[in-house]
C-alpha cells in the first residue's frame, strides 16, 4: 500500500500536525510505503539518530520552504496543485492523507479526482476562532495568524465548506471535533474517531541529571509551573499568567514557558501584575526531541487553552508522569478524568487555575497519584502504537471500498 501524507508541517516538529505526521511516520506498519509531502523550515541540517530511523523507513518530498505560520499554508496549497499529479504518477499514490484545518489538499480535491482522499480533523476554523474570541484579547495583541484568521473568517468559512464537501473519508481525534463538525456539515459516508497517541518511550520519566544536562537555566528551582505550547491568545496564556500572579506570594515556583511566538506582550503583562522578573521563564520554541526533558523538570503542566480538540502536549506531559492541569474544553475531559489523572477547570477562570496549581504543589501525595494514572491511562490507551494502527485499519478500509 502506498500513501502520501500531506502535510507543510513534519520534521523538525512546530506544531500538533507535525507530531502526529512523525509519530505515523515512526509507527505505522511496515507494509505501508509511506511519502510525506512538506516543506522545509529553516536551513538544512544533520538528522539526529532518532529523525534519522524515522527518515530511513519513509519517501519525504520537499515542495519548497515556509516561515510564516498563516502563509505557508497557501503556499502548500498552490504547491501541491503545481507538483502533485507529477509525484503521483511517478511513485503510484494509492491514497492521500490530509490534516485540517491546514487543507493543504485544497485544490488537488478539487482537481485531482482519481485517487482516494482521507482527512484527519484535528479542528475547523469555527473551533479556532471560538477559542480565540474566548480569550478576550484585543485583535491588536493577537498573534498574526489569529489576526488572518479572524480577518478572513468568511472566506476560510466558505473554502471549509467546499473543502469538506468533496470528502469521503475522515478521521475525527475526538468525540469533541466529530459533534462539532456534525453540527455544522453533513458526515463523510465514511468516518471513526482515532485519539492521538504517543511515543510512551520517548516521553517517559527520566534522571533529572541527564534532564538538567539538557535545561541548566532550570537547575536550583524550587519547583516548576510549565506552559507548553504557541504564543496564542487561543492557548489561555493570559489564564496562565492571571493565575500565577495570584499565587506567586503563596509558593516558590517559577513559571516556565516554552513555545515559539512573540514574547514581548506576555512580559508586559507579567510586569503589570506585578509578578518578579526572577520567578519566570521563556524558553522560547523548545525542540520536540529537547521537551521529554523540560517536562521531567516540572512539577505541574498547565494548559488553560480556550478551545482543543485532542491536545498532544497534555498526552506528553501526562505520558512523562507529570501532574496536569486543563481546561474543561473540546476534547481534553476524554483524555482527563478530574481528580483522578490530571485536574480540570472552567476556562477563563484565573482563581480556579490558581487553586488547582496550589492544590498540586501543596499536596505531593495527591501529586503523584495523579502522575501515575496520568502514564497508565496513556500507555494503556493513547499511544503512537495504537494510534497508527487504528489509522493503518482506515487506509484499507477506504481501499477496499474505492471505485
Amino acid at each position: 500500500m502506498r500513501v502520501a501524507i500531506a502535510t507543510p508541517e513534519f520534521l523538525p516538529n512546530w506544531g500538533g500536525i507535525g507530531t502526529y505526521v512523525t509519530l505515523l511516520a515512526k509507527e505505522l506498519p511496515d507494509d505501508i510505503d509511506l511519502h510525506v509531502i512538506t516543506m522545509r523550515r529553516g536551513p538544512e541540517s544533520e538528522p539526529t539518530p532518532e529523525t534519522k530511523e524515522i527518515l530511513d523507513r519513509i519517501s519525504v518530498h520537499y515542495l519548497g520552504s515556509a516561515e510564516d505560520y498563516f502563509v505557508y499554508n497557501s503556499q502548500f496549497q498552490l504547491d501541491m496543485l503545481l507538483r502533485f499529479k507529477a509525484l503521483k504518477a511517478q511513485h503510484g499514490f494509492e491514497l492521500l492523507h490530509a490534516n485540517h484545518a491546514q487543507m493543504p489538499d485544497l485544490f488537488v480535491r478539487f482537481l485531482d479526482p482519481g485517487i482516494p482522499k482521507l482527512t484527519t480533523v484535528h479542528t475547523t476554523i469555527d473551533s479556532q476562532r471560538m477559542g480565540t474570541r474566548r480569550s478576550k484579547v484585543p485583535l491588536s495583541r493577537l498573534e498574526r495568524s489569529e489576526k488572518m484568521t479572524f480577518l478572513m473568517l468568511p472566506a476560510l468559512r466558505m473554502l471549509e465548506r467546499m473543502y469538506f464537501g468533496k470528502g469521503k473519508h475522515a478521521i475525527f481525534v475526538s468525540e469533541f471535533i466529530r459533534r462539532l463538525y456534525s453540527k455544522i456539515y453533513r458526515m463523510p459516508p465514511d468516518w471513526r474517531i482515532v485519539h492521538n497517541g504517543v511515543d510512551t518511550n520517548m516521553f517517559a520519566p527520566r534522571p533529572r541529571s541527564e534532564c538538567l544536562s539538557k535545561f541548566p537555566q532550570l537547575d536550583g528551582l524550587e519547583s516548576v509551573v510549565l506552559f507548553s505550547g504557541r504564543m496564542i491568545a487561543l492557548k489561555g496564556i493570559d489564564m496562565a499568567i492571571r493565575s500565577f500572579a495570584l499565587i506567586h506570594k503563596e509558593t516558590d515556583a517559577t513559571m516556565v514557558f516554552a513555545g515559539a511566538g512573540k514574547i514581548e506582550p506576555w512580559k508586559a503583562l507579567l510586569d503589570q501584575l506585578g509578578v518578579p522578573k526572577d520567578r519566570y521563564i521563556f524558553l522560547g520554541g523548545v525542540p520536540y526531541l529537547d521537551m521529554p526533558y523540560l517536562y521531567n523538570l516540572a512539577d505541574t503542566f498547565m494548559l488553560p487553552s480556550y478551545s482543543e480538540s485532542f491536545p498532544m502536549t497534555v498526552l506528553e506531559a501526562m505520558a512523562t508522569r507529570l501532574p496536569v492541569i486543563a481546561t474543561d474544553v473540546g476534547g481534553i475531559p476524554e483524555m482527563i478524568d478530574s481528580n483522578r489523572n490530571g485536574l480540570l477547570f472552567q476556562p477563563g477562570n484565573p482563581r480556579g487555575l490558581s487553586s488547582s496549581l496550589l492544590k498540586i504543589l501543596g499536596d505531593h501525595k495527591f501529586a503523584s497519584r495523579l502522575a501515575e494514572n496520568a502514564r497508565a491511562k496513556v500507555c494503556s490507551e493513547l499511544s503512537a502504537t495504537k494510534m497508527a494502527s487504528s489509522t493503518a485499519e482506515m487506509y484499507r478500509k477506504v481501499l477496499e471500498v474505492r471505485p
